[in-house]
């Protein structure tokens, strides 16, 4: 019993060992920080006179549809054609609350807010198009911008690279005691 607690042991230090020496390789892509450009929009429809509680409701779930639109393959590609991001970028949004959404362009390197400007006109002239269309007439009020740099600090990406080493290594143990205690006698 005491011999095979011992190479337990053994083999849970040797696999933390291979997790750190793992995340040293690859720390520099870990570590490397990245900008996210946030556009804060609210989303509106143009009105007359209309019932405002249809046309809020309509406006939220067209900010859905719009979240929809950044999910599209060819949207980020267009995207960074039109607007002239860096290569690496990327786009997502996410409703805030009921009409609110957010778009973040993550960027590898940091951006003049004119770039998150012209993302926020792209985006706009998707609507205005969508409007054409389906005559309509969603807009973006309400605008903020905000550019925060990422960063995952060493120590950090180290203590993630351990407690996953630690959960591999009592997974491959538990599962070698269960299951397979007579076929894999190396552990």
């Amino acid at each position: 019993m005491k011999k095979q607690f011992k190479s337990s042991i053994v083999f849970t230090i040797i696999l933390i060992l291979i997790g750190q020496i793992v995340f040293a390789i690859v720390s520099k892509k870990f570590t490397t920080p990245v900008w996210e450009n946030r556009i804060y929009a609210t989303t509106g429809v143009q009105h007359d006179s209309s019932d405002l509680h249809k046309l809020n409701e309509a406006a939220h779930y067209f900010g859905q549809t719009m979240i929809g639109w950044t999910k599209f393959p060819s949207f980020m590609s267009s995207l960074a054609e039109s607007t002239n991001l860096p290569d690496g970028s990327s786009i997502n949004a996410h409703i805030q609350e009921r009409q609110n959404i957010i778009f973040t362009v993550t960027t590898p390197e940091p951006i003049e807010m004119s770039k998150v400007v012209e993302v926020k006109d792209y985006i706009q002239k998707k609507m205005d198009e969508y409007n054409s269309v389906n005559r309509t007439q969603f807009v973006l009020s309400s605008l903020d911008y905000e550019q925060a740099e990422i960063s995952k600090t060493y120590g950090f990406g180290a203590i993630v690279a351990l407690i996953t080493s630690i959960i591999i290594a009592m997974g491959i143990l538990f599962i070698k005691k269960e299951f397979l205690s007579s076929q894999l006698s190396f552990i």
